[in-house]
């Protein structure tokens, strides 16, 4: 009785390992996702930036292509720099099922060379196409 218990429970443990790995890969490949997205921000890079994006992501409530995003970006970053983008919160990440999109949330502080600290939490839905994690909804730019 003590081996079927033992082999059982070696059963049970294998699995729950296997279904750590599953969300393992995807998990750090979104981490990447985000540490890009703040490293754009801060090199203010438009062309980077829109590149995370799905071609057609909404943001707010509008649809926008990937040369809508990269002029919404340059016109953020015209006429100041951005000394900082710092992370102020952990990422919460959330997998579908299936684990091919996912809800991702995260604070920032941006500090400017001219006027006020912007503090926004971004809220993100994002998914996968073909291996690449990519923002398809955010409630900022």
């Amino acid at each position: 009785m003590k081996k079927i218990i033992l082999s059982i429970l070696s059963l049970v443990v294998v699995l729950l390992l296997l279904s750590g790995c599953f969300i393992l890969g995807p998990t750090i490949k979104v981490s990447g996702l985000v540490s890009d997205f703040e490293k754009y921000w801060e090199a203010e890079n438009s062309v980077e930036l829109a590149g995370l994006y799905t071609n057609l992501a909404v943001i707010n409530t509008a649809s926008k292509s990937h040369s809508e995003i990269i002029d919404a970006y340059s016109s953020r970053f015209e006429g100041r720099n951005v000394i900082h983008f710092n992370r102020t919160s952990n990422v919460d990440v959330d997998f579908n099922e299936g684990v091919t999109e996912a809800r991702v949330e995260f604070s920032v502080e941006i500090k400017w060379n001219s006027g006020p600290i912007d503090y926004r939490t971004y809220i993100w839905r994002i998914k996968n196409e073909s291996g690449k994690w990519l923002i398809s909804r955010s409630n900022e730019y």
